[in-house]
């Protein structure tokens, strides 16, 4: 801990006090979330010079092109999490392994024609599906600032009592929001009905490794990003009904190397999701 935080306040970092952001996150919120913050701004600020002087890149965003010798470590309040962030283009696991998944494995959705919603829209996603012209791209949010600066179609609604018709959209991208939404099953039932008989949606959510349950935290949690929950991939699978889904793991799609260059831990799954036949 003393070399830790010896480091730290070393630490050249251009336009920001490091000693006294540390000590604000350790009034705050306590020991625990002072020190992630600690390792994670050392880590990083070791990474970034690692990766201008590289010579021979270990590892590659998809996204963007950009090659170096590792991704940034991401700080998630209590605790931290490697080789997650593109230094270039900030992009993380989630977008990484979905480009690919589309990109290379399912062409199709390039050549395709139709309604897209877009949920809580990331850049990297919102620019995927604007490589295909034939697709009409909703963005959609429950807070207007969270879709404000987003050009194009957009409305506010809440997941649980969505303010679409039926069989309204062709596809659906729904990453890391599930966590945020008070009632998550209500919010699927809902994805269920306005999603188009034929259509697909694609869901990814932060999965806690090693827990055998999902938890319910009772409020957003701020320590986590306002996570509401923490699902564990052991049961989150019972929580997709009414949805038909297809589980894709890294290794379902990609190389040993592939995984490894583009960093896809096995903590990433995708669920491509259809719409369950009336019975």
């Amino acid at each position: 801990m003393y070399s830790l935080l010896k480091g730290l306040l070393a630490l050249p970092v251009k336009g920001k006090n490091v000693t006294a952001l540390f000590v604000r996150r350790l009034r705050t919120s306590g020991w625990r979330s002072a020190m992630a913050f600690a390792r994670c701004t050392l880590v990083n600020a070791y990474l970034r010079r690692r990766n201008r002087m590289t010579c021979k890149p270990k590892v590659q965003c998809p996204c963007c092109g950009w090659e170096g010798h590792g991704f940034l470590m991401l700080d998630c309040g209590d605790f931290t999490v490697p080789g997650v962030e593109c230094p270039a283009c900030h992009g993380h696991e989630r977008h990484r392994m979905l480009y690919l998944y589309l990109d290379r494995h399912h062409p199709e959705f390039f050549s395709m024609s139709g309604k897209v919603l877009h949920f809580a829209p990331e850049k990297h996603i919102r620019d995927l599906i604007l490589r295909n012209p034939d697709l009409h791209c909703i963005s959609t949010d429950y807070a207007a600032e969270a879709i404000g600066f987003v050009p194009g179609p957009k409305v506010q609604t809440d997941m649980q009592r969505m303010a679409l018709a039926d069989d309204a959209v062709d596809v659906l991208f729904c990453l890391h929001v599930l966590e945020h939404v008070p009632d998550d099953r209500k919010g699927l039932a809902e994805l269920h009905r306005i999603l188009k008989p034929s259509g697909t949606a694609y869901i990814m959510v932060p999965f806690m490794m090693g827990w055998d349950e999902t938890v319910e935290f009772g409020a957003p949690d701020p320590a986590i990003f306002d996570h509401v929950r923490g699902y564990s991939p052991k049961d989150f699978r019972e929580r997709l009904a009414p949805l038909e889904y297809e589980e894709i793991t890294p290794e379902s799609f990609l190389t040993t190397d592939e995984i490894r260059r583009y960093r896809i831990p096995d903590s990433q799954t995708i669920y491509r999701c259809f719409k369950r036949s009336p019975e």
